[in-house]
């Protein structure tokens, strides 16, 4: 008899937690929007794009003289704050800058002009 309960009890909580239950359509979660760079490379020299998160200096990319390219940036630097720099190095020569830090969100677009001397560069996040 205590078994008969005990089952009628587990199958009366199944039910119930059953019922609580939605099933929700997927949406789009906002983290899944990348956040990205723009490099416009106005520098005469190759540049090496590399991030700094936590520390941790990694590299992202490079980006040919006088040329446009897009980066998307690793889900891991959304985590937490997102404070992130930037470093372009201008390969094979002495000249590196280090941008402000950036706080990256899902669907940031940071727009990163550097000109032949990376002093003068610019940078925007939208």
């Amino acid at each position: 008899m205590l078994a008969r309960t005990r089952l009628i009890v587990i199958a009366a909580v199944a039910v119930a937690s059953m019922s609580c239950w939605h099933h929700h359509p997927p949406n789009e979660p906002a983290g899944e929007t990348p956040a990205t760079l723009h490099v416009d490379n106005r520098n005469w020299q190759n540049v090496d794009i590399q991030v700094v998160h936590r520390g941790i200096q990694s590299h992202l990319g490079s980006v040919n003289a006088s040329a446009v390219a897009t980066i998307v940036f690793p889900k891991y630097l959304l985590s937490d704050l997102g404070e992130i720099q930037l470093i372009a190095h201008a390969i094979g020569t002495p000249y590196t800058i280090t941008s402000q830090v950036i706080v990256l969100k899902p669907g940031t677009e940071v727009r990163w002009t550097l000109e032949t001397d990376l002093n003068r560069s610019t940078i925007a996040v939208y």
